[in-house]
């Protein structure tokens, strides 16, 4: 056999696993779970999504698999891989996430054969916590804190407030400009809301 068919013949097998695996993912049965709840109301933590690369072993073996996590929370991840594992299996996790890597003892809470795993993390020393914290804050949105009136409602930051007092703004703008030289974006809209009583 020529290289070149030999190549081709792998391109073909490798298609068509791919659509064999796109065929499970479509079809996927349901999850196999030790829990009777809906697994929203199981999650008390946010989930975020990822794609971190994740070493798995069953406790008292020595066979490693490799996977993908796909999203993860404080308190467990779900990871990508065709070996299978029972529901309630430990584990012993290795993952790695925009450059941080943290060793995380698990236990299988879903399955969904051939297609990947619901981990839920065990005893996790606070060096991995910390690190397992460091990786959510990598992929979670950053929140911009908004100001609030002293009555509680939250203004946008960016949004100019109304004017109704154009001559205490102007005021507290000229005053700004005594003392001052440049006016900060924030500085500006927090003389303006404090002009007007906000």
């Amino acid at each position: 056999m020529s290289i070149v068919s030999s190549g081709a013949d792998y391109r073909r097998r490798l298609k068509r696993d791919q659509e064999q695996v796109q065929d499970l993912r479509e079809a996927a049965p349901e999850p196999v779970s030790t829990e009777l709840a809906d697994s929203s109301e199981r999650r008390g933590n946010s989930r975020y999504k990822c794609e971190g690369s994740a070493t798995f072993r069953v406790q008292g073996s020595t066979v490693r698999s490799w996977g993908t996590f796909t999203d993860l929370s404080i308190s467990g991840c779900y990871v990508e891989l065709k070996a299978t594992f029972p529901v309630g299996a430990l584990i012993d996790l290795e993952l790695e996430l925009n450059g941080i890597r943290a060793q995380i003892t698990g236990e299988v809470q879903v399955s969904y054969p051939f297609l990947g795993r619901g981990v839920a993390f065990r005893n996790v020393s606070a060096e991995n916590r910390r690190l397992w914290a460091d990786m959510i804050d990598s992929v979670r949105p950053s929140i911009r804190k908004m100001p609030v009136t002293e009555t509680g409602t939250v203004l946008p930051a960016t949004s100019l407030p109304i004017i109704l007092n154009a001559g205490a703004a102007l005021q507290a703008l000229a005053d700004f400009f005594e003392a001052h030289t440049l006016l900060p974006k924030e500085e500006f809209m927090r003389i303006l809301r404090k002009s007007q009583g906000l």
